[in-house]
């Protein structure tokens, strides 16, 4: 009789606290208070937020609140085209266990992409082998994608590096060629000095040939163009002379002459 009083009690408070929990929209105040808990006393202990928060909420329903809707990481915002992907992608491999899938997407819920399955995908697929083969043939092309991009990447090296290489023939071989100039300068110089020297001698001599005809006996004291000019203008007086001096003027220009013969 006493112990069937016991658990009689005990039962009724157990009812007495499950009807004093809160239930329905957490209001701003309780969230307040679950965060300020968790800041104090991390994640987990979910049942002793009631005693050390002064909530009147249950150990599970403080959890889902905090996971679902309080955590700082959370992610905001619809799922975008590439956590869907990943959702398909592995949803095909690992079927309904969306805490494992939630692993794979930071800042998202299992709650939340459970949902978001439900809501987009298990309407539409007539079967889960039809979901599945959706999932692979997406992965399929992104894998195809990423080869193509890896292929372009590499001829688009290949290709610099050919364009590098010819660049660098080229400027050897105008440096060859800068260099070959570079050591036939001096000869060059050296040629045609030595074609003035050989063009003012020329000058010099027929200065004095032309200074002797005309009876100036030195080349020093007149310039070779003066000399030049006064042997063609003076030709006529040369041959308009007598027989006597004519021929003289023969025996001069032939012993003058010999010398260069």
């Amino acid at each position: 009789m006493y112990w069937g009083e016991v658990m009689a009690c005990h039962m009724g408070r157990g009812v007495m606290e499950e009807e004093a929990w809160r239930k329905g929209p957490w209001t701003s105040e309780e969230d307040k208070l679950l965060v300020e808990y968790v800041r104090l006393h991390g994640e987990g202990r979910w049942n002793s937020v009631s005693r050390l928060a002064g909530l009147k909420r249950n150990g599970k329903s403080c959890r889902l609140r905090w996971v679902n809707y309080l955590r700082p990481d959370l992610k905001r915002g619809q799922i975008t085209p590439q956590e869907e992907s990943i959702i398909l992608e592995l949803h095909a491999r690992w079927g309904n266990r969306w805490s494992t899938i939630a692993r794979s997407l930071p800042g998202r819920t299992d709650n939340e992409i459970k949902n978001y399955w439900r809501t987009h995908f298990k309407k539409k697929a007539k079967s889960p082998s039809d979901a599945a083969e959706k999932a692979r043939n997406r992965l399929l092309r992104k894998q195809q994608f990423q080869q193509q991009q890896q292929q372009q990447l590499q001829q688009q090296q290949h290709q610099a590096q050919q364009q590098q290489l010819q660049f660098n023939f080229d400027m050897k071989g105008i440096m060859a060629l800068l260099e070959d100039n570079t050591h036939r300068a001096p000869y060059a110089s050296q040629s045609r000095q030595e074609m003035v020297n050989m063009q003012q001698n020329s000058t010099e001599e027929q200065g004095f040939l032309y200074s002797m005809l005309n009876g100036h006996p030195s080349a020093q004291d007149t310039s070779a163009d003066e000399i030049l000019w006064d042997g063609l203008w003076n030709m006529d007086d040369v041959h308009g002379n007598s027989n006597v001096h004519s021929a003289a003027s023969k025996v001069g220009l032939y012993s003058l002459v010999a010398p260069f013969c």
